[in-house]
């Protein structure tokens, strides 16, 4: 399993027990029914009931789009490895050191 479908999974799977607390909780008793179509709070919820697939749908697009990019990017940041030129003098062939150790009293 890659690391990005490990995320996913674990989303997947943190959503799954956001669906079935929300389905067994009863309606607020502010004014908002199961049929609000109008606060936030309210559609959020009927996208993690399943009741809105396409916007599920969407969501997951935007965020496998945005896992895609974000992997591109750390791909393209780690440096490439320098490889010497042919002909030239490696002295000793041991690389410089990366660390300087510093003795302390």
């Amino acid at each position: 399993m890659t690391p990005g479908s490990d995320w996913l999974d674990q989303a997947r799977r943190l959503l799954d027990v956001v669906k079935i607390n929300l389905a067994d909780s009863t309606p607020d008793t502010q004014g908002h029914g199961s049929d609000c179509r109008w606060c936030p709070l309210c559609q959020a919820a009927a996208v993690v009931r399943g009741e809105r697939p396409e916007v599920t749908a969407a969501l997951a697009d935007v965020l496998t789009a945005t896992a895609t990019a974000l992997r591109t990017f750390a791909e393209a940041a780690t440096p490439e490895p320098e490889t010497p030129a042919a002909g030239t003098d490696q002295g000793d062939g041991d690389p410089p050191p990366t660390v300087q150790r510093i003795e302390i009293a």
